[in-house]
């Protein structure tokens, strides 16, 4: 073998080796730069939501509403029992109120007493009338009331004649001079005299007495 093919044989295998250096290199480095990026991928780091703060109320203030409200509530009793012994103890007076539309026994009670409290003494002094529910009233239907003579007004009422018709009946009646066919039962009391115990065949040429104010 000659000198320049022993030479260039020579470079050859050196040139194989530095290919195969280069790549070996190559592999390690990206091996190398993977690992550092995966070292220095962030972990994911969970928020902590702070619990929200309850602001407490002041026990003082607390304690202060407290007292209002037992001050109110005996302040309610004390004019309640007020006005209960003033019925039941002052010379009082038998009186009839007559129930008007959207009444209840609260608001005449507030009407007539000035507190609300006084329906369970409206509803005692007229349970035989109202039945077990006092929630249902009618109406011109006339309760009894308890009021001191100083206070009572006696009801007044003033009244012009109404001559019957043919075929007329007291909830007709009651519809044309009332505008109401419920007020039949105010025609019934204010003439139970006249009209007797038949009131559904009501002769002609009766003579009726009408209010000019139903509700004086």
């Amino acid at each position: 073998m000659s000198r320049l093919m022993v030479a260039m044989l020579v470079i050859a295998l050196m040139v194989f080796s530095c290919g195969k250096q280069a790549v070996q290199e190559e592999e390690l480095t990206e091996e190398i730069v993977q690992t550092q990026i995966q070292e220095k991928e962030p972990v994911p780091v969970q928020k902590t939501v702070p619990a929200p703060v309850v602001e407490q109320a002041e026990p003082a203030k607390v304690e202060a509403s407290v007292g209002a409200t037992t001050e109110t509530i005996q302040q309610k009793e004390g004019k309640l029992e007020e006005v209960l012994q003033v019925v039941t103890e002052s010379d009082t007076v038998d009186m009839f109120y007559m129930v008007k539309q959207n009444d209840y026994l609260s608001k005449i009670a507030k009407n007539e007493y000035g507190n609300i409290a006084m329906w369970k003494m409206i509803y005692k002094w007229n349970r035989k009338k109202i039945g077990d529910n006092p929630n249902l009233i009618y109406p011109f239907h006339e309760f009894l009331l308890k009021k001191p003579k100083t206070v009572a007004n006696d009801l007044k009422y003033e009244f012009r004649k109404y001559t019957v018709k043919a075929n007329e009946s007291l909830w007709s009646i009651a519809g044309s001079e009332y505008n109401n066919n419920y007020a039949w039962i105010v025609l019934l009391r204010d003439n139970a005299d006249v009209l007797g115990s038949n009131l559904e065949k009501i002769p002609p040429g009766t003579v009726l007495k009408i209010r000019t104010n139903i509700f004086n």
